[in-house]
């Protein structure tokens, strides 16, 4: 065996945890939500990608994040320690102009600080993200969130130390071909180590969500839909030699039953019998097929 290692404790890539692929199922559900949050302020529907979770030193994502990103401080209780929610100051700014009217191209000029209408902005997308957070969670694990403190740097609202084991969750959102800005929600590995049980289980996808509008519409244009119907009055048996020699004027003596069906496409759906109504051949329904087991 020569293929020896050096093993550091709590260091490494090699570390990387084993619930990353459970995490990486509830980004994807959280990505579907974050859709909806974003579309009402960008005034179009956003284009938005959950990236692969990944384990890194805290110190390393720290030296990536631009200083005028806004930083949001949690609690998710029960989990260990604090969580990260950094959004891009971009795409705050961009989000104020869709929202009053612009088409989110304006210039936007390089500052340390956020006016109070971003400053609501981000308070609406990152209390409507962790909401939507706690309930991609909620099959696996009750969380319940609190703000610690929300900063404009991560500088001023660091977490963790460098060299602190982190796991990234990165979402990429964009409403134009032209930008594109993550957001990112950083758990202390520690927090994720206690819960590494729950994350094996499957993640339940979200339900269909029920469009009254739709389905009143739909169900008027079926209402519409004509299907062929028919009944079968007697069905005689011959055989291939009497079959062959049928001729005009030949009779073929029938049973009809006193109950028949009433055929639809190819199913059953009532059985009546024959009559007249008015002059003309009716059939009258005297019992509805039930289907087995209902």
């Amino acid at each position: 065996m020569t293929d020896v290692q050096a093993y550091a404790f709590g260091r490494g890539e090699s570390q990387a945890p084993l619930m990353l692929s459970g995490l990486d199922r509830l980004g994807e559900k959280l990505g579907r939500r974050l859709r909806a949050l974003i579309e009402p302020i960008a005034g179009v529907r956003p284009h938005i990608v959950a990236q692969d979770a990944r384990g890194l030193e805290f110190g390393a994502w720290n030296a990536e994040v631009p200083a005028s990103s806004s930083i949001g401080v949690y609690r998710l209780a029960p989990l260990k320690g604090q969580v990260l929610l950094r959004l891009d100051a971009a795409m705050i700014s961009t989000l104020v102009d869709c929202f009053y009217g612009g088409i989110g191209n304006r210039a936007l000029p390089a500052r340390g600080e956020f006016t109070p209408t971003e400053d609501r902005l981000i308070a609406r997308i990152s209390d409507g993200f962790m909401t939507r957070l706690v309930e991609c969670w909620g099959d696996m694990l009750a969380l319940e969130p609190g703000l610690i403190v929300r900063e404009a740097g991560v500088g001023f609202a660091a977490a963790a130390q460098p060299g602190e084991q982190v796991v990234l969750q990165r979402f990429m959102i964009s409403i134009s071909r032209d930008d594109e800005w993550p957001v990112d929600l950083l758990f202390p590995l520690a927090s994720l180590r206690a819960v590494e049980p729950l994350m094996g289980a499957r993640v339940p996808v979200d339900e269909a969500r029920i469009d009254p509008v739709w389905q009143a519409r739909i169900a008027s244009r079926m209402h519409d839909i004509r299907l062929p119907a028919r009944t079968v009055l007697a069905r005689p048996n011959l055989s291939l030699a009497e079959l062959m020699q049928l001729k005009a004027g030949d009779v073929i003596p029938v049973t009809i039953n006193r109950s028949l069906p009433l055929i639809v496409g190819d199913r059953i759906v009532a059985h009546g019998s024959i009559g007249d109504q008015d002059g003309r051949a009716a059939f009258q329904i005297e019992k509805l097929a039930q289907e087995p087991g209902q």
